[in-house]
């Protein structure tokens, strides 16, 4: 009695009361006008249905972050996020509901397998925005990781390119330690003299003297060579800083470019290629991926799963029965359908074989009428032709008399005059 009252109450929720009970119900793909007379099922596919939504909702959140990472736009991400996850739920919907329960297991599992690999494929393609959301601190760092490698990459391809610099450094470089050779050995020069004309160096005895003049003539031709070389190695100097300052302003520009682009790849792709190095990377990474995967694709085949394992219920025979009286219904329309064209047929076909039934009376009788007329024509033409012969002078000859035939053609051609005569004078009235 209790089990009773208990059914009762969950085939009032479902066919009344309780509207989440009918919408998960509806959501399993079941006919909840035949559900509500199988109690005995309905906790069956009130799960199924709960999955099946669910499904969908995580499809949204999936579909919503996958696009956020690509416009970083928040009512894009929520339009889309529902677009998808209403395209995901509709698409389980109709596996689920599609999957009927056959007596055969070979046969449903037939039917069941195109879904099973359907599924899996919706399964892949939901888990894996929701998986790069859960590891998105450790992208984060992979990504930041990889642009530090794009940049050092980015910066030795353009060092390459623009080796030119480092040489006309180099050449400055060497440039600038000749003339700082000579400067050096002027300077030493310089004080070498002034030592030997105070006396304080060289021999020791002040005074300008032959030992002061010859070094006097070593500093102003030291003088004379720095100040050649300085003629010149500064304008190579200058010529080479010019090229130099142009050569680093394209450098610059080209790496600030660089710098731009590497920095903006944050994007969905730039996010899965740092997903999928974490995972060659390192192993922990890789198998709680594929254990993520793993779960969205039991969520995502278990209902239909759920459907193949159970054993064939009322709700089946209810459903089965449901179709051969719609089955039947409509080959009983068709019959009917079908009875109705061939007596307008057979109508018809009466109708087209009456009317040439009239036609045909309609010709023959024209046709007696048309022969009556000649005949009578014909009469008067014989007539006519007897009492013209009878109106002859018995001395003609018989070759000269008209046979009928030329007497018919003169009565023609008269007619036919007489026919002109009698339209032109129409015409002119």
């Amino acid at each position: 009695m209790q089990q009773n009252n208990h059914n009762h109450n969950t085939e009032r929720d479902i066919s009344k009361g309780n509207y989440l009970s009918r919408f998960f119900a509806w959501c399993s793909g079941a006919r909840l006008y035949l559900l509500k007379h199988c109690p005995t099922e309905i906790n069956v596919y009130l799960g199924i249905g709960i999955i099946v939504f669910f499904t969908g909702a995580l499809a949204a959140i999936s579909g919503g972050y996958a696009v956020w990472m690509i416009f970083e736009t928040t009512w894009a991400a929520v339009v889309f996020g529902v677009f998808w996850g209403m395209i995901i739920f509709f698409l389980d919907w109709y596996l689920v509901a599609s999957l009927r329960k056959e007596k055969m297991f070979g046969k449903e599992l037939v039917m069941a397998f195109p879904r099973l690999i359907l599924s899996v494929l919706i399964a892949i393609v939901v888990s894996k925005p929701i998986e790069m959301r859960l590891f998105e601190k450790e992208i984060e760092a992979r990504m930041a990781l990889s642009q530090l490698e794009q940049r050092q990459e980015a910066d030795s391809i353009l060092n390459a390119q623009f080796s030119e610099i480092e040489k006309l450094v180099n050449a400055n470089n060497s440039l600038q330690s000749k003339i700082d050779e000579l400067s050096q050995r002027r300077d030493q020069l310089f004080s070498m003299y002034i030592a030997e004309a105070e006396g304080t160096g060289g021999t020791g005895v002040a005074g300008k003297g032959s030992v002061f003049r010859e070094k006097k003539e070593e500093y102003d031709k030291a003088e004379s060579e720095l100040q050649d070389a300085k003629l010149r190695f500064f304008p190579q100097i200058e010529q080479n800083n010019e090229r130099i300052k142009f050569l680093q302003r394209e450098r610059d520009q080209l790496l600030t470019t660089n710098q731009m682009i590497i920095t903006r790849t944050k994007g969905f792709l730039a996010r899965f290629r740092s997903m999928s190095l974490l995972q060659a990377e390192d192993q922990k990474v890789a198998v709680v991926s594929y254990f993520i995967l793993l779960l969205f694709i039991l969520i995502e085949i278990s209902p239909i799963f759920v459907k193949l394992i159970s054993n064939r219920g009322p709700y089946d025979d209810l459903l089965a029965l449901e179709q051969l009286r719609t089955s039947a219904e409509a080959k009983k329309s068709y019959t009917s359908i079908r009875n109705h064209l061939l007596r307008e047929l057979d109508l018809e076909h009466e109708m087209v074989q009456a009317e040439m039934s009239i036609h045909q009376a309609a010709s023959k009788e024209s046709v007696e009428m048309l022969a009556d007329a000649q005949r009578e024509i014909n009469a008067v033409r014989i007539q006519k032709w007897k009492e013209y012969q009878l109106g002859l002078n018995s001395n003609t000859t018989m070759g000269d008399r008209p046979i009928l035939i030329d007497f018919l053609r003169k009565i023609n051609v008269e007619d036919s005059e007489d026919n002109t005569d009698d339209s032109k004078l129409e015409e002119k009235n």
